[in-house]
């Protein structure tokens, strides 16, 4: 997998749908372009490959816009390295890997959560999760909190204070920064991936 931190620098992320920012940040990527990309291989760490365009496959990606679920399928294109022919998958910061719901979505679930506005019982009924999702969210998050701000920061700033202040105009540059130093994306749970910034 590569990942591409550039969306939430460049555009007002709450004005588009979580499908058109994810169009928007793979209009580098048409099969004209690839071969173009100035992208070290993750796999070989080749540092100029020619890269191609191998193949792409379908995905959910779920999402919260006005006051409803959305879900949308993507097409997720998987460039091939010419050095080891390893193939990557190009992940926007939209999506977060191994995951169908998108970082706009849990960010949604947890500013709720932490504002304490609903009941947990009436949260997972609004955004169709189960409890034990919430939980493990709420739990993913404290950890990634901790380490994005360090602990003496982490001990003053509140949660929901810190979700105010995502995503702003700095905010890809922090989750690449985050990426760069826990090798894992926010609130991704499993998996080492790497990443792309067109910044």
């Amino acid at each position: 997998m590569i990942r591409l931190f550039n969306i939430f620098c460049k555009l007002n992320f709450k004005t588009l749908s979580a499908n058109h920012l994810f169009l928007w940040a793979m209009k580098d990527f048409s099969e004209e372009k690839i071969p173009l990309l100035k992208l070290a291989c993750p796999n070989c760490g080749a540092k100029h490959p020619v890269w191609a365009y191998h193949d792409s496959y379908k995905r959910y990606l779920i999402s919260y816009e006005n006051q409803s679920i959305t879900t949308d399928i993507l097409d997720i294109t998987r460039i091939i390295c010419s050095s080891c022919k390893s193939t990557h998958a190009i992940l926007p910061e939209i999506i977060i890997p191994f995951s169908s719901y998108s970082l706009l979505f849990i960010l949604s679930v947890l500013n709720d959560y932490f504002r304490s506005s609903e009941t947990v019982a009436s949260l997972c009924m609004k955004y169709q999760i189960s409890v034990s999702t919430l939980y493990e969210w709420k739990r993913l998050f404290l950890i990634h909190k901790k380490l994005w701000l360090g602990i003496l920061e982490d001990i003053y700033q509140e949660s929901i204070e810190f979700l105010s202040s995502m995503p702003d105009i700095n905010t890809s540059e922090q989750l690449h920064t985050f990426f760069s130093n826990v090798h894992s994306s926010f609130l991704q749970g499993r998996t080492q991936t790497a990443h792309f910034n067109s910044g």
